[in-house]
């Protein structure tokens, strides 16, 4: 765990992938978690499943991810969340040629009726909302690098919308398919900026590609 930031209220971390951020509600697991390793940095009086949580990224996505030191900051956080005031940027890898090379992806998204660990496209689902930008496209591997900003943040948002429009994330093997050459999805956090809740300060952090994702992308050049 890389800390990148850390003041009174918050602490912002650059998450390894193959980490779970924290274990499923009212499950325990053996193996550490995200959340174990920060704890010692939170104020909360008592360790809870989800203390400090605001936000969370999948086991296999790496890059920036923050966690709220004590109640008032996360009641905080989990607003600006969910007024979509905080900026979230991806850099991602797809299956073909995306196009146009910029665009919106616009579809409500709900849990799979026979396996909740999957989310589907679902017209009665929360409205979802993936903006893109296709820095580069490599014709000989087929695959588009692209740069994404969630507007929503719902459960595996950007691995299905991609899925759904027929470029799926490249390793995924939930809704795509495993690539030999990659032990993992290729998904990062790349930036997350907010201003303070109460300084009215605007704070962005950033985590560039780790070195699994670099090594892969440049046996594409």
């Amino acid at each position: 765990m890389k800390i990148l930031y850390e003041d009174k209220n918050i602490v912002a971390v650059n998450k390894e992938a193959g980490l779970l951020t924290y274990a499923p509600v009212g499950k325990k697991v053996k193996e550490k978690t995200l959340l174990n390793l920060v704890w010692p940095h939170l104020e909360f009086a008592e360790k809870g499943e989800r203390s400090g949580v605001v936000h969370r990224l999948d086991r296999e996505t790496s890059g920036v991810i923050v966690f709220a030191k004590n109640e008032e900051y996360k009641r905080l956080l989990q607003e600006a969340f969910k007024a979509r005031k905080v900026e979230k940027r991806y850099l991602t890898l797809v299956s073909g040629k995306l196009e146009p090379k910029e665009g919106k992806i616009e579809i409500p998204l709900g849990r799979a009726p026979k396996d909740r660990l999957k989310v589907v496209p679902k017209a009665s689902g929360k409205p979802s909302v993936t903006l893109y930008r296709v820095i580069r496209y490599f014709p000989e591997n087929k695959v588009s690098l692209v740069e994404v900003v969630l507007k929503t943040g719902r459960m595996h948002q950007i691995r299905v919308h991609f899925a759904a429009i027929g470029h799926p994330v490249v390793g995924d093997v939930l809704y795509g398919r495993r690539d030999k050459a990659l032990s993992r999805q290729f998904l990062h956090a790349v930036k997350l900026a907010f201003t303070e809740p109460k300084m009215g300060k605007k704070l962005s952090f950033e985590a560039e590609l780790p070195e699994d994702l670099k090594t892969f992308l440049k046996a594409l050049s």
